[in-house]
Order: structure tokens, then sequence, then C-alpha cells
């Protein structure tokens, strides 16, 4: 069966931007009702649409699970591959791993393990608009669009990054952008502010609250 030809018609209207900035609409009852399932991409295409596409931000792993499968379907290659062709490799990243479903497709939502200091290569990318030794490795265009929110939650919310509001920075040029795992009861951040050209990362083992690192960061980094 092909899950992306055979959609109901109330899925029909959902874009890979929908999937980016996770306002699909389709209902995401959590990772452990996925993670057990057959096949994943049936599994959250099959979901119940819950309100139409675009009107609201709802964080579901199964988005970033069903752009993998899209990359690799369109792409013909595994997206850990892509991944380690186009941006792992140029950046220097090779110590890193990425958990597959029972499909062979690369999880999207979380299951990629690597180096704090690569993390921190990723974020001096986006701080330099996708530049990276003097070669564009992702176009300054898609970085610009990327860290723009469209839709509000209770942080700003953009493609698949968060962005920091804040009483300081009321210009757009000088915002904070982040990116956010929490796997495991963790808390790991990357956060950006290209006007300054700050970049820090955060990593922690901090299982009631891993929501502390946003409070230090815009406490002790931001605000210096």
């Amino acid at each position: 069966m092909n899950y992306f030809n055979d959609l109901d018609d109330s899925k029909k209207g959902i874009t890979i931007k929908h999937l980016l900035t996770m306002s699909s609409g389709l209902h995401y009852p959590g990772n452990e009702a996925m993670i057990p399932s057959r096949n994943w991409t049936e599994f959250v295409l099959e979901q119940p649409v819950e309100f139409e596409p675009g009107v609201q931000m709802k964080y579901s792993c199964g988005s970033s699970y069903i752009l993998s499968a899209i990359l690799q379907k369109a792409t013909g290659m595994n997206t850990l591959e892509f991944a380690r062709k186009n941006l792992f490799a140029p950046l220097g990243i090779n110590d890193f791993h990425w958990y597959q479903d029972t499909q062979g497709i690369a999880i999207g939502g979380f299951g990629l393990r690597m180096k704090i200091e690569d993390m921190l290569k990723f974020g001096v990318l986006y701080s330099q608009n996708g530049e990276w030794n003097s070669k564009q490795l992702i176009s300054a265009d898609w970085i610009a669009r990327s860290v723009s929110p469209s839709l509000t939650s209770i942080t700003l919310y953009s493609y698949h990054w968060r962005v920091m509001k804040s009483i300081r920075e009321e210009d757009a040029e000088n915002k904070t952008f982040y990116a956010m795992g929490m796997g495991g009861g963790r808390g790991q951040y990357i956060f950006v502010n290209q006007k300054r050209g700050l970049v820090a990362v955060f990593t922690t083992i901090i299982s009631d609250d891993s929501l502390l690192p946003l409070q230090w960061f815009n406490n002790y980094i931001l605000k210096e």
C-alpha cells in the first residue's frame, strides 16, 4: 500500500510545511503508542484529523517521522545517509547514531545521538546563515524561513525551531531561536542569536525540570 497516495480526503490538504510546523491537524497519541505499532507510517497517517491543517501548532513526533519517510521516498536514500552526505560529513560530524524503525526509516522525531560539540556545529551553521568553511550547505533563504514563526503556542514555533519571547528582543533581527530535545527526561538545547553571533548548547540529566536550561540561558547568557 502506498500510504501517501491513499490518504482520505480529510488528509490530502496536509503539506510538508504543515508537518514542519507541526500543524498537520492529525491526532498524535504519543510515542508510547507509535513505537509498538507494526508500521509507523501507517500508524501516523491513519490517525483521525483533530483540526484543519495550518490552524494551530500541536507537538507531534509523528509529524517529524513522516518528514523522514517523505525524504527517503523522494530521494531514494535513507535519511541518515542523506544527512551524512549533505550535512554531517561537511560539518565534520562522524560520531553519531540515528535509530531506525522496523521499516528502515530513520526516526524523525527522536533517536539521534551525537556529541555536544557536534550539536554546537549545527548551531554555528545556522548562525552563519547556512555557510560552513566558505561553502553554502543550507540556503540562507531556508534558514530565514525556518526560524520565522508563523504559529503561536506556548512559544513561537517555526520549522522545528522555537523562537524565544523576550522583552529585550523587540526587533526581529535580534531574536533568539532554539532547538529542543527532551528524550528520556533530559533537556538538550541549541540556542542561536545571529545578531550577537551567539551559539550555546545545553545537555542535562535533570529529570524533574528539563526546561531549566531555558531559564539559565535567558538569565545568565542572553542578558549578559
